[in-house]
């Protein structure tokens, strides 16, 4: 069995429970330890039950409750050596283990294979995610992500579940009040994906599940999120794949479970 978690996805905090059989972690913890916390229990899981935690890049609503989430359940972390320099003094005395891009990992003694990708974003050593059962793809995790190219759609073609940004409506993003230099942060290859993107992708990989995720409250919203990538399946003739779209306001978990 598996279960994938949304604890929260949005440019205050992210944060991704996934367990499969009896191996649960996360991926990045953005919100406080508190929340976590509470979340975990809402969904019936432990805490203590917790393999690892998997952190994609620095940006503080990535690694917000990092910290005394680790410190205060023991829970070692996982993370480029880069990605260490910056996080050095929040990870004093916390167990950790430097992972390497297109070098596979393991947590604990289970059968999964993590294996990291080389993402694209205005951070040290930004990474994305596939996770292999069995040597199966299962999972893919992908989050501030500026630019998707031929090497990512290679990598994470065949997932059962995919979780994927879809952060902003380009119209919406243009239209809006943000600064000229933030929406060119934004839309440059080391930002943020655009809906548009986001379906391109889903199109290309083809998971059974997409999940939208770091939906922009300012320039996006599920609606809109949902029926830009919509639209794109549908110019391209794939109108039968499952959605779920993680309102921006993180105030639900959402999961999803199946067979493995």
């Amino acid at each position: 069995m598996f279960k994938v978690c949304v604890l929260g996805s949005t440019s205050k905090g992210n944060s991704t429970f996934i367990k499969i059989n009896t191996t649960s972690f996360l991926i990045d913890a953005g919100i406080s330890a508190r929340v976590i916390s509470k979340r975990i229990r809402e969904i019936g899981e432990k805490m203590s039950d917790l393999a690892g935690i998997i952190i994609t890049h620095e940006h503080n609503d990535h690694i917000k409750g990092i910290k005394a989430l680790a410190k205060n359940n023991r829970i070692k972390c996982y993370l480029s050596d880069e990605t260490f320099g910056k996080l050095k003094n929040k990870l004093k005395n916390i167990d950790i283990e430097l992972i390497e891009i297109g070098k596979s990992f393991s947590l604990s003694s289970s059968n999964l294979e993590i294996i990291p990708y080389e993402s694209s974003h205005d951070s040290v050593d930004p990474l994305v995610f596939r996770i292999d059962y069995h040597q199966i793809p299962l999972i893919g995790y992908i989050t501030d992500c500026g630019f998707l190219n031929t090497y990512l759609i290679d990598g994470f073609r065949g997932v059962k579940i995919l979780f994927i940004e879809s952060n902003h409506s380009f119209d919406h993003l243009l239209q809006s009040s943000y600064p000229e230099f933030l929406k060119v942060r934004i839309l440059g290859r080391k930002g943020h994906l655009s809906n548009w993107a986001a379906g391109e992708f889903i199109y290309e990989v083809k998971p059974q599940i997409a999940i939208l995720g770091h939906i922009s409250e300012e320039n996006n919203s599920p609606e809109e999120a949902l029926a830009e990538i919509e639209t794109v399946l549908a110019v391209k003739e794939r109108f039968n794949l499952p959605f779920l779209v993680i309102s921006p306001n993180g105030s639900r978990s959402t999961v999803i479970k199946g067979k493995l």
